[in-house]
């Protein structure tokens, strides 16, 4: 069996990524009874921002109590670790007591950097752990495996949301990855099919983590507007926001945003990244916001179910 599926207990290894916004429980069961695993992200099933914690504790809570009324399969949360090894989090150590009080078997963790406290505490309640650093290299990644995460998502710099501060793609880190730790290590950036899956199998993968595809999908949460902007587009057309480590379709608002960077404006741009997510790929604003996926959308022609997608993947490898 392969190690991912046998340690998530899956029947297919493939992992929705823990996108902002645009998860929800309905999507997430969506995904785990395809036969992958579905990731609730931050704000899952949500339009509006939190005005507290206790607010978005009361979110996220519901959200988990949804997916297990949709599914009996397995499926993880988003947990990100704090910026520091203080111990003195509020949003993190409210996510955790959730994880802790909803009987959460596995987690997405990620971080900008590792926390081995956090590792600790999420392992000592016998949650499964899959680390994705935000900035992926060989060294932070044996550091996870030293420090206890049981697969690790490796992810390209041609990937959509908030990308590496390396210009270092997948198919450069994955084979040097999966060369140095013995961990399953799970594929991430730029895989939309059976053929990049299969391509990441063979480099060693045990997985694949997968965004883009999944937003242009049925069940996905994001707006008709944002799902036929993933269609159409192409990749030579995808623009870079300078500085903030971000690209995106070139929606009006994407546009904006780029010419007052490169104006020297950065400041007045960041509405329309920052919180540019919710307003073009959730609410449809194209206006108002980006949408920061990868450039293999080029590759998306239609908008499929979430089971056509794991069943286009799992028949392409011949899994």
């Amino acid at each position: 069996m392969n190690k991912i599926n046998e340690l998530l207990n899956i029947e297919y290894p493939i992992i929705s990524a823990a996108m902002n916004w645009v998860t929800s429980a309905a999507f997430v069961a969506a995904v785990s009874n395809a036969g992958g695993m579905g990731v609730l992200g931050p704000n899952a099933g949500q339009t509006l921002n939190p005005n507290s914690l206790e607010e978005y504790a009361d979110n996220v809570r519901n959200e988990i109590r949804k997916v297990k009324q949709l599914t009996t399969k397995n499926f993880a949360v988003n947990y990100i670790f704090p910026f520091d090894d203080s111990g003195n989090n509020p949003f993190t150590t409210l996510l955790f007591n959730i994880l802790i009080e909803e009987e959460v078997k596995y987690v997405v963790a990620i971080g900008s950097q590792m926390i081995p406290s956090e590792m600790v505490k999420l392992k000592k309640h016998g949650i499964t752990v899959l680390y994705r650093p935000i900035t992926p290299t060989v060294e932070n990644i044996m550091e996870a495996e030293k420090h206890g995460a049981d697969a690790v998502i490796v992810t390209g710099s041609e990937a959509g949301g908030h990308i590496s501060q390396y210009n270092v793609s997948l198919f450069t880190l994955l084979p040097q990855v999966t060369a140095a730790v013995s961990i399953p290590v799970i594929a991430a950036g730029g895989i939309i099919d059976g053929r990049g899956a299969k391509a990441a199998f063979a480099m060693g993968a045990q997985g694949v983590y997968m965004g883009t595809r999944f937003i242009a999908t049925v069940e996905n949460p994001a707006s008709r507007a944002a799902k036929q902007a993933i269609v159409d587009v192409k990749s030579h057309e995808m623009i870079e926001l300078e500085g903030v480590h971000e690209r995106t379709i070139p929606t009006p608002g994407g546009i904006t945003a780029h010419q007052l960077i490169k104006e020297g404006k950065a400041q007045e741009a960041v509405p329309y990244h920052k919180n540019g997510y919710k307003e073009a790929l959730l609410l449809g604003n194209l206006d108002q916001g980006t949408i920061s996926v990868s450039p293999s959308a080029g590759g998306i022609q239609e908008i499929l179910t979430c089971q056509e997608v794991i069943d286009e993947i799992v028949n392409h490898i011949n899994y």
